[in-house]
Formats: structure tokens, sequence, C-alpha cells
């Protein structure tokens, strides 16, 4: 009979025990959310960053931004193309 108790009381607490530590992990992932949803905005933000400056770096290298600048600072353009060969061939006919 003691025993029947014994185990009853063990039971009992085994599901209060359980039902308390339910409890704190439930409430740890809730609070846990707010901050992951923090983190993806931030992942948002530079990534919209990374793309607008990805864009910027593409204007600023492209052959028309570079030739426009060239000629804001003085520069003449080349319309004249000379090619000067002085090697000689490799094999020569007979």
């Amino acid at each position: 009979m003691k025993k029947a108790y014994l185990l009853t009381i063990f039971l009992v607490g085994l599901v209060v025990l359980l039902s308390v530590a339910k409890a704190v992990l439930q409430n740890s992932l809730s609070t846990s959310g707010i901050y992951l949803s923090k983190a993806q905005q931030e992942i948002n933000y530079y990534k919209t960053q990374n793309a607008i400056l990805s864009e910027k770096f593409l204007t600023a290298s492209s052959l028309t931004s570079i030739i426009r600048e060239a000629s804001e600072l003085g520069f003449i353009g080349g319309n004249n193309m000379m090619v000067i060969k002085t090697s000689s061939p490799l094999a020569v006919r007979p």
C-alpha cells in the first residue's frame, strides 16, 4: 500500500515538473521569435543596401559613364586608330 502511495506522489510530482518545464520552454521560444524577426528585418535591409550599392557600382564602372567623366575632365577622345606592325613573319615562303 505504501508503494502505491509513493508511486502516485512521484507521478503527480513528475507531471507538475514537466508542466512547469513545458511552460518555461514555451515562454523562451515565444520571446526568441521577436529577436528572430528583428534579425530577419536587418538581413532584408542589408540585402537591399547591397543591391543598391551593386547598381551604383555597375553604373559608375560602365563604359559610357567613364567616357562622360573623361570628357568632363578634359580628356580628348581618340577617334583615330593607328596600328604599327613591326614584327617580321614567322615563316618565309620560298
